[in-house]
């Protein structure tokens, strides 16, 4: 584990400065653990109400197209964004969209901090993905629920404009799609 992480430093240096950066400053992590193997629901990785955090170790060992670095800065900031939604809502209130969409719009908010600071690479890539992840017909799916919603919202549409002026001389430099 700690050597995947270790090696993660130079496939996914936004990622690992990011997870470095969110480790020492963010209380609401009560732990981050690593499995390996997809034994967390076949996805990069998910947030419980307890303040942990599992990541799954093949995105990092194991590269994917659809997930490079800036894609797993989103990820990670996501995850994040439950961990807030959980902190502000309470349990019998709490709805898997809403949650979804919390955590989506706190890793929008992190990333245009990124891009304020001159990296537009995770900032443009969560918008995209998640524009394409809106067009999905899994209803079942909270994911596509909760961006069906957030994409016809002006918070989203001013994240789009924002990434469009700020972000298209980057853009091409950038690992995004």
């Amino acid at each position: 584990m700690k050597a995947v992480l270790q090696a993660s430093k130079s496939q996914f240096p936004k990622f690992y400065a990011s997870f470095s950066d969110i480790q020492q400053h963010d209380a609401l992590i009560r732990q981050i653990r690593f499995e390996r193997g997809g034994r967390i629901a076949r996805s990069v990785a998910n947030a419980r109400p307890n303040g942990v955090i599992t990541i799954d170790l093949d995105f990092l060992d194991h590269p994917r197209p659809q997930f490079d670095d800036n894609r797993m800065v989103v990820v990670l900031f996501h995850e994040i964004g439950h961990l807030h939604y959980y902190q502000t809502t309470a349990p019998e209130q709490r709805r898997q969209d809403r949650s979804e969409q919390a955590a989506f719009e706190y890793s929008l908010l992190k990333t245009k901090e990124m891009a304020v600071a001159g990296d537009c690479g995770p900032l443009a890539t969560g918008v995209h993905f998640m524009k394409v992840r809106s067009e999905g017909r899994n209803l079942d799916d909270p994911h596509v629920r909760a961006l069906k919603r957030m994409v016809r919202e002006p918070l989203y549409a001013e994240y789009v404009a924002w990434v469009q002026q700020h972000c298209a001389a980057s853009a091409s430099s950038a690992n995004t799609p």
